[in-house]
């Protein structure tokens, strides 16, 4: 038995029309179970696992900084730098569901290999080489899962679900630090990425597009070196001031047995969900990124000032302060990514491979950087407020350099044949499977409403007019009708008392109507037998369009497909949007959309509303005739 989970909707509306929703799902928890995995496999290793420090960092075996720590972090980056340069050309691979699978397990596997990390001699240096590489490469592609699930969705979804995500990655990373003992607190840690794999499976795209028979539409293609170059220096500042402020709070804060600091840490989160919510849906909606930076990098640079504080004993201000900072960080580069990938419809693994590689590494300088707290402190004259200062000064220059939205513009390549192989090949399996579903009747069991009629015509069998009436002005009772499925074709005799065993004939022979399909679609009256005539016309067309070869099918559709794909490239709709103009272009409505996408019915009337507004039209007629013209151009 399936296991569901409620979807839960933020909306917040303004006398403008420019309302916004937000959907708490699954997204939350599983990725905040990958994020609790971070915590306690690379920022807990020496106290979950008791694993010694790194003997090439400040501190010896006395360091917080575990060498598996150093390895997987770099094997990490140097993954996702790899997944952003072969992007398009392993795309397969990149999405394909034996190497999440994969991932899962090689990631689980490496964590339990961190325990042999503390043996001494050969035996736990090669554990310790095996934990980081397994670990690092694990983690950088189901985070690239988490990335590319993420991007599916609009702005607000991404805040609301990756705030919750970090509040549930501390609370679980607090129950392995002070709750469960060891060596249990080291098996969670390695259950988890397994844990998060089911959630994970149902978000990933291929299983979405053959399941809902949604295309995956081509990413719009950017110029890579100028891209990289400008998002990869302001990622790696702010990877330098969030890998800070990540290890003074798993590593520092969040390890005191106090009861009284493991309760602010939760309080922390709530506060920064609440006001990473409160930040996006007050902003105009018409806003991107830069926009959600502007009120919370200074913040987050202000809660810096608290970082001298720390070391104060009985202080319950600058650890609340510092976590709540720093969960909106973690938050925000987070939101940042997957709100690229998504507006602009991105490659999510070129964008969160660049961003994410790029912020590991940074995060790693920071990391080593507040191992010796003095370090920091005696690159400025500013003594003890001298690490705050230069962290704030890193968050400053990196907001400096973090590229606008016209900026993305620039470097995107103007819109032409661009349809990858890969991307061809899933969407030609999502048309068998939405074609092969017709033929078997699946749509007409699957309770869809009057908006699914496109659909259903090539499946429903053709109406059956009463004896004695005309259909077509033939006498019913010496008509018999063809019907057309797959290319076998199945007769259905009215011919007097013999209706039923016809019937059950037909359907012996594999594609008739069954008596009982039969009494179902008999009309009682001969209100059916009026409009016959006019669907007839409709149904050859449907039974000639469904005997086409799989190569003229996809030809047919894929035509359509550009011709919506042009449109969304040259207003630059996002990936929601362009799937939601698609479903518009082939006349459905927001209820059907609502349906298919598995959004909330406010959600996808916001979608239209944003959709027209950006296409400067005001119905779905207009929108009609501007697919149309698409093709002619």
């Amino acid at each position: 038995m399936a296991v569901t989970f409620p979807r839960i909707s933020i909306t917040v509306d303004d006398n403008r029309g420019m309302g916004t929703q937000g959907e708490l799902s699954t997204l939350s928890l599983g990725f905040g179970i990958h994020q609790a995995w971070i915590y306690s496999a690379m920022f807990g290793t020496t106290s979950i696992f008791q694993a010694p420090g790194s003997p090439f960092v400040p501190g010896g075996a006395e360091s917080h900084v575990s060498l598996v720590f150093l390895i997987s972090i770099v094997v990490f980056g140097l993954s996702l730098l790899f997944a952003a340069i072969t992007d398009q050309k392993l795309l397969k691979f990149y999405t394909a569901k034996r190497v999440l699978v994969g991932a899962a397990l090689l990631t689980a596997i490496g964590t339990f290999a961190v325990f042999a990390a503390a043996i001494p001699g050969t035996v736990g240096l090669i554990a310790t080489v095996f934990a980081g590489v397994s670990t690092g490469i694990g983690s950088g592609l189901l985070l690239l899962f988490w990335g590319v699930a993420y991007s599916r969705h609009g702005a607000a979804t991404i805040v609301v679900n990756t705030a919750v995500a970090i509040v549930i990655a501390v609370a679980i990373y607090s129950l392995a630090l002070h709750v469960l003992p060891a060596p249990f607190s080291g098996v969670l840690t390695a259950c988890l990425p397994l844990l998060e794999l089911p959630l994970l499976w149902h978000l990933t795209p291929v299983s979405y597009a053959v399941r809902h028979a949604i295309p995956i539409f081509t990413p719009l293609p950017v110029k890579k070196g100028p891209f990289s170059v400008r998002l990869a220096l302001p990622v790696l500042l702010f990877g330098f001031a969030l890998g800070a402020l990540r290890s003074i709070s798993t590593q520092f804060i969040l390890p005191s047995s106090d009861l009284t600091t493991q309760l602010l840490a939760l309080f922390a989160g709530g506060a920064a969900t609440v006001l990473l919510l409160i930040t996006t849906f007050s902003i105009d909606k018409r806003s991107h990124w830069d926009f959600l930076f502007r009120p919370l990098v200074p913040f987050i640079a202000i809660t810096l000032f608290f970082l001298p504080s720390l070391a104060l004993e009985n202080s319950m201000v600058a650890p609340l302060v510092l976590l709540t900072g720093y969960m909106c960080f973690e938050a925000l580069m987070w939101v940042f990514f997957g709100e690229m990938a998504q507006k602009f419809r991105l490659s999510p693994i070129f964008v969160f491979g660049i961003g994410r590689g790029c912020l590991a590494l940074g995060s790693l300088a920071g990391s080593l950087s507040v191992v010796d707290p003095s370090f920091l402190d005696s690159l400025t004259p500013f003594g003890e407020a001298g690490g705050a200062v230069l962290i704030m000064f890193a968050m400053v220059v990196a907001y400096a350099l973090l590229p606008r939205v016209r900026d993305i513009k620039r470097i995107i390549v103007p819109a032409g044949d661009r349809e990858t192989g890969v991307i061809a090949y899933f969407n030609r399996r999502a048309e068998q499977v939405a074609w092969s579903a017709r033929r078997e009747g699946a749509d007409d069991a699957s309770g869809y409403d009057a908006d699914d009629v496109e659909d259903m015509l090539g499946t429903l069998p053709t109406p059956v007019p009463t004896p004695g009436t005309l259909y077509g002005g033939v006498p019913v009772n010496h008509l018999n009708t063809g019907v057309s499925a797959g290319g076998t074709n199945a007769s259905v005799g009215m011919g007097g008392g013999g209706q039923a065993a016809a019937a059950g004939r037909g359907s012996a022979e594999g594609g008739g109507l069954s008596a009982a399909e039969l009494a179902r679609v008999a009309p009682g009256t001969s209100a059916a037998a009026e409009t016959a005539g006019a669907g007839l016309s409709m149904r050859r067309d449907m039974a000639a369009d469904s005997n086409l070869s799989d190569a003229e099918r996809s030809r047919k559709s894929g035509r359509f497909r550009s011709q919506c794909e042009t449109i969304a490239d040259r207003y630059l709709l996002s990936r929601r949007e362009t799937e939601v103009m698609f479903l518009l272009a082939k006349g459905h409505n927001a209820a059907y959309i609502q349906d298919k996408l598995c959004i909330s019915k406010s959600t996808a009337k916001t979608h239209i509303s944003h959709i027209y507004r950006k296409l400067d039209i005001h119905n779905q007629q207009e929108l009609l005739s501007m697919v149309e013209e698409a093709r002619e151009d």
